[in-house]
């Protein structure tokens, strides 16, 4: 019998029936996660065209944005009013430019983060009654072994606790078959060779002597986040020097950029590895899509389409407006 299921499991089960295929294509936890990603980007592919296209409409209107502020200059307001009547006769939504990509994004990255915290419920399958006594088992081993910490027992967090230490628990999983899968599972959880359910940690730092090879090793998580960030974030700020010179003068642009890295860095140092690496993934397609979208969309073309679409409008109105003057003659 599987896990009962909730109204939330219904949702994020399309998600892990994916992720459970790849792992079964592949045989490989990491590639699986790395096509999760690739489908992820997919899904967000048209969001994130809009969100180009609008910034190419943003930059064509930027001259005309700053007449009003020239022409109402002190009063806010009238300014905002100008704006928003602007946007609405050239069809410009300041959504498709900024949060909206971002805001479809967050309920689906927290599904995906669901699945990869219950790797052993929404891909292996498992048993709810072999589950759950391997629950009680490694909450009854962090009474002997204080490695294993109370956030590592919450619910959230319990799958992959039970991963790092099914050594000392798998005698309670007395289904051979059951067994099977999960060593096959388990062995194949690793990134380098270390368990994706550990979480890198800053003290291995200050005790890198003592520190094991694993420990060492998982420090690669946080760094190539945060480079992988970094090529993202100066992907982003070349093209907005190029397209918006005076916005990229701005010390906050500057500062995003390399702040981003650095809180990339951080949350990997939060998180199981295994969340570290899809950022990694993500990362990397998002900089691939940057660097083709810039291209195929970029401003030039964008704004070429769009002057070729308001003159076949405009033109077709004009010939409208004749027919209608001569059938009133």
């Amino acid at each position: 019998m599987l896990l009962k299921m909730s109204f939330w499991d219904y949702i994020i089960s399309p998600f892990a029936w994916l992720l459970r295929v790849f792992y079964e294509i592949g045989g490989n936890y990491v590639l699986a996660l790395c096509l999760f990603a690739i489908v992820f980007k997919i899904l967000l592919l048209p969001s994130s065209i809009s969100q180009q296209k609008g910034m190419a409409k943003q930059q064509r209107l930027q001259p005309k944005i700053r007449r009003i502020q020239a022409k109402f200059a002190g009063d806010q307001k009238k300014i905002q009013e100008e704006t928003q009547a602007l946007y609405q006769r050239d069809g410009y939504n300041p959504m498709n430019a900024g949060c909206l990509p971002l805001l479809i994004q967050l309920p689906i990255i927290y599904v995906l983060y669901e699945v990869i915290y219950s790797p052993l419920k929404y891909v292996l399958r498992l048993d709810s009654n072999i589950l759950a006594s391997l629950a009680d088992a490694v909450k009854k081993l962090a009474e002997t072994d204080k490695s294993i910490t109370s956030a590592m027992l919450a619910d959230r967090r319990i799958e992959l606790t039970i991963i790092e230490h099914f050594k000392e628990i798998s005698h309670v999983v007395t289904d051979k078959g059951a067994l099977e899968s999960l060593n096959v599972f388990i062995d194949k959880f690793r990134f380098l060779g270390v368990p994706l359910g550990n979480t890198p940690t800053w003290s291995t730092f200050k005790n890198w002597a003592s520190s094991d090879e694993g420990a060492k090793l998982l420090l690669l998580i946080p760094l190539l986040s945060g480079i992988t960030a970094l090529l993202t974030g100066l992907i982003t700020f070349i093209k907005q020097k190029r397209t918006n010179p005076e916005m990229a003068k701005n010390p906050t642009s500057g500062c995003m950029t390399f702040m981003m890295p650095l809180m990339s860095v951080y949350f990997a140092f939060l998180f199981p590895a295994g969340i570290g690496l899809y950022w990694i993934f993500q990362n990397i397609l998002s900089a691939i899509q940057m660097l083709i979208l810039n291209n195929v969309y970029s401003n030039e073309k964008v704004m070429a389409r769009m002057m070729v679409a308001e003159t076949v409008q405009r033109r077709s109105k004009e010939e409208n407006d004749k027919i209608v003057a001569k059938n009133r003659k």
